[in-house]
């Protein structure tokens, strides 16, 4: 398939699916004063989902490298890493806490939004989270130490 194949997919599927909603890949709170409790960090699979509280928020970094930017949130020990472009929009929501969700988007919505996006909307590619979800489960359970460190912890 050729680039002009791609692009004409994409305008195809665009046209077929117009007047449709798209997820956004972010989502404040609306009220000015309203204070989000969690940030909710959704995975384009669908299978996983991780939530972060606001109260143990440390700080950001925000990195523009060549192609994209990459933003890293911390909360306590943990810490959320985000790929893509326009991601200075989030800044604001995040020093506020009214940040509540943030969602990898479709390849489809990503083209869309870098082709024309007037209102600014973040386009989010990758999302990760440290420590990984199966990491912190594994710890957990009590299996962590056992293949990491062959020290086996006892219940």
């Amino acid at each position: 398939m050729s680039n002009n194949d791609i692009g004409g997919f994409a305008r195809k599927y665009l046209q077929d699916h117009e007047g449709q909603d798209f997820p956004r890949s972010s989502t404040s709170e609306r009220q000015l004063t309203a204070q989000a409790l969690t940030l909710h960090v959704e995975f384009i699979d669908g299978r996983r989902a991780e939530g972060f509280a606001w109260p143990h928020y440390i700080g950001y970094e925000w990195e523009d490298e060549a192609t994209e930017e990459r933003l890293t949130i911390l909360f306590g020990p943990r810490a959320v890493e985000i790929l893509g472009k326009n991601l200075t929009a989030l800044i604001d929501d995040i020093r506020e806490g009214r940040l509540n969700r943030l969602r990898e988007l479709p390849g489809a919505r990503r083209k869309q939004l870098e082709e024309s996006n007037l209102e600014n909307e973040p386009i989010v590619k990758t999302i990760n989270v440290y420590p990984r979800f199966r990491a912190l489960l594994e710890e957990i359970k009590g299996e962590y130490d056992e293949q990491h460190t062959r020290n086996a912890r006892r219940a």
